[in-house]
C-alpha cells in the first residue's frame, strides 16, 4: 500500500471524546505525559482566544502495538495519537477535572488559572470543567437573571463552552510502517520541546520488544515512585538491564539490539536487583526514599552490583562507595560518560576498588575535609556526605531522642533557625553545616525555636549524635559563623570514620588522607 498523508480537521469536542473512548490511542513508545499543570490554563486560554495551534499527527494502521496508558477499541478505531498527546491529554483531564487538572475562569476579567484555595473562595472563579458540562450550564440557565452583568457572565461562558467547538487540523500517516511512526515520533518531538533520553530510549525499545514498555517498565516505575524513588527513570533502568544481559561484556548493548528473550531474562534480575539495592540502602544507610539522593545515576551501579551473585559483593563496601561518591559530588556533570565509566568498573575483577579508583580521578584523597560542608543546602550531594556523617554517629531525633529509624522520612532541620537571622540574612542560615536531621513532625514543634532555649533542653548524647557543637557559648545567631566552623570539624572526623569502618582494606584514613593504591 502506497503511503499517504491525509490533511482533515476535527473539533476539540470529537477529539477528546474519541480518546476517552480508546478510538484514539496513545502507543506504547510515546514519552509519558510531562506537562505541568499550569501549562493547561494556557491552553484553554489560547483557545477560547482563538489562538491558532498546532496539528495532530495520527497514524492510521491496524498493526499489533501496544498502547501507553489506554486500551484501543477495536470497533471504530481511528488510529494512534504520534504527536499531541500532551494537549489531547491536557484537554481530556480539563474537561473531566481529573488527575490534578482542575483550569478555572474568572468571569469578570477572562483570566485563566490553575484552582487553588483563593479561587474556590471566590465565586467569580468557576471550573472550565462545568462550565463545559451540559447540565451544569442548563441550570445556570435556569438561575440566570437579565441583567447587565448577568448577560455579561452568560456570553463569556458561552465562548469559553465553544472552545469544545474549536476545529484542530490533523495528518493522518496512511499506509505507514510501525518503524515509520517510531522515525515520526522521533523527528517530530526532537524539533519541539526536545525528547529525553528517556523518551528515544523507551521508543526504541517499545518498537524492538512489544508490550515491555507498558507492561513491564512503566508499572514498575510508578511503583517505585510511588515508594519515594522517583529519581529512577527508565534510561536507569535500561542500562541496568543491558548490563544483566551481558555482565562480561567490554561495550554496552542497548536494549533494542537484543532479543526479547534476552531482555525478558535480565528484566526478571534486574527488578530483583533493584529490589536488593533498596534493601541495601535501608539497612546499611537508613535511606527510604529519594530525599537526599540527588541523582538516580547513583544508584545504577549500586543496582548493577546487586545483579551480581550475592556471594560476590559486600553490602558494607557497596555502602562506602556510595558515600564516597557522595563527598566528590559524582555525577554532578557529564553523567552520561561517567555513567558509563562506573558500569564498566562493574564489571572488573574488583569492581568497588576499580569505582574508588574512578573517584580518584578526579579527587586525589578520598577522606572530608571541613570545606566539605562549607556548601549551601542546595548542595545535594553534599546533603547527603552530612547525612551519613550523622548517622555513624547514631543520629537520634532531637525532639524524641530517639535513634531514627531506617524507614523513617527523614526531614531537614535548621539548627539556627533561619527567623532568628534578620530578613536579609538568611540566606545565610541555608548552609549545611547548619542542617540536622529530625523525623518530619519534630521539625514543626522546634522550626521556630529560639537555639539557646532548644538546645539547651536536649541531652548532650543526642546533640553528639548530630555533630551538634555542645559548648552552649556557640548557641546564638551572634556566634553562628563559630558554631558552623566547629560543626565542619565534628562532621568531618565523623565521615571519615565512617569511610574506614566500610572500606577498612582500602587504606581510607580519618586523618585528612587517604589512599586507593590497594584498591
Amino acid at each position: 500500500m502506497a503511503t499517504q498523508l491525509r490533511n482533515e480537521t476535527r473539533a476539540i469536542r470529537g477529539i477528546v471524546d474519541d480518546f476517552l473512548q480508546g478510538r484514539l490511542v496513545v502507543p506504547e513508545f510515546q514519552r509519558d505525559y510531562v506537562w505541568k499543570p499550569s501549562k493547561a490554563s494556557k491552553l484553554v486560554e489560547s483557545l477560547y482566544r482563538n489562538f491558532p495551534v498546532s496539528s495532530l499527527l495520527v497514524w492510521e494502521s491496524m498493526e499489533h502495538v501496544e498502547s501507553r496508558f489506554q486500551t484501543g477499541s477495536t470497533r471504530d478505531f481511528l488510529g494512534w495519537l504520534i504527536d499531541g498527546q500532551q494537549r489531547v491529554t491536557t484537554l481530556a483531564r480539563t474537561l473531566t477535572g481529573d488527575q490534578d487538572i482542575e483550569v478555572v475562569f474568572n468571569v469578570d476579567n477572562e483570566e485563566f488559572s490553575r484552582a487553588n484555595a483563593a479561587t474556590r473562595k471566590d465565586p467569580r472563579w468557576i471550573r472550565v470543567s462545568d462550565a463545559w458540562n451540559d447540565e451544569w450550564f442548563r441550570r445556570f440557565r435556569r438561575d440566570f437573571n437579565d441583567t447587565p452583568k448577568e448577560r455579561r457572565t452568560e456570553e463569556r461562558i458561552e465562548q469559553l463552552r465553544s472552545v469544545l467547538d474549536y476545529e484542530i487540523p490533523i495528518v493522518r500517516m496512511v499506509g505507514h510502517s510501525f518503524k515509520d511512526a517510531v522515525e515520526a515520533f522521533k523527528r517530530i518531538n526532537s524539533q519541539g520541546v526536545p525528547l529525553r533520553p528517556a523518551d528515544i530510549a523507551s521508543a526504541q525499545v517499545a518498537a524492538k520488544h512489544s508490550g515491555f514498555v507498558r507492561n513491564k517498565l512503566i508499572p514498575f516505575l510508578r511503583d517505585l515512585h510511588s515508594r519515594g524513588f522517583d529519581r529512577i527513570f527508565a534510561t536507569h533502568l535500561f542500562r541496568v538491564c543491558a548490563f544483566i544481559a551481558h555482565p562480561d561484556g567490554r561495550n554496552r548493548t542497548p536494549l533494542h539490539e537484543l532479543q526479547t528473550s534476552e531482555v525478558e531474562k535480565a528484566w526478571r534480575q534486574t527488578q530483583r536487583a533493584v529490589n536488593n539495592c533498596l534493601d541495601l540502602l535501608s539497612a546499611e544507610l537508613g535511606i527510604a526514599d529519594m530525599s537526599i539522593l540527588w541523582s538516580g545515576n547513583l544508584l545504577v551501579p549500586v543496582i548493577a552490583l546487586c545483579g551480581l551473585n550475592p556471594g560476590d559483593r559486600d553490602d558494607r563496601e557497596i555502602a562506602g562507595w556510595l558515600a564516597a561518591a557522595s563527598l566528590c559530588r559524582r555525577f554532578s556533570r557529564s553523567s552520561a560518560s561517567t555513567l558509563e565509566q562506573d558500569l564498566k568498573a562493574c564489571r572488573s575483577s574488583n569492581p568497588i576498588g576499580t569505582l574508588l579508583r574512578n573517584l580518584k580521578h578526579r579527587r586525589p584523597f578520598l577522606s572530608a575535609t571541613e570545606g566539605d560542608f562549607n556548601g549551601s543546602i542546595a548542595d545535594r550531594s553534599g546533603l547527603l556526605t552530612t547525612y551519613l556523617a550523622c548517622r555513624h554517629l547514631g543520629a537520634m531525633d532531637l525532639l524524641s531522642g530517639r535513634r531514627m529509624g531506617s524507614n523513617a522520612r527523614i526531614d531537614r532541620h535548621h539548627i539556627l533557625p533561619r527567623s532568628f537571622f534578620s530578613i536579609g540574612e538568611r540566606q545565610r542560615a541555608d548552609v549545611l553545616a547548619n542542617i540536622a536531621f529530625v523525623v518530619n513532625d519534630s521539625n514543626k514543634c522546634i522550626s521556630d525555636s529560639n537555639p539557646a532555649a532548644y538546645l539547651k533542653r536536649i541531652e548532650e548524647r543526642v546533640l553528639r549524635s548530630q555533630a551538634i557543637p555542645t559548648d552552649p557559648e556557640l548557641w546564638s545567631i551572634d556566634r553562628a559563623e563559630d558554631f558552623w566552623t566547629e560543626r565542619r570539624r565534628l562532621l568531618a572526623n565523623a565521615f571519615n570514620d565512617y569511610l574506614s569502618s566500610v572500606l577498612p582494606n582500602r587504606r581510607v584514613h580519618g586523618n585528612g588522607n587517604a589512599d586507593v593504591a590497594n584498591a
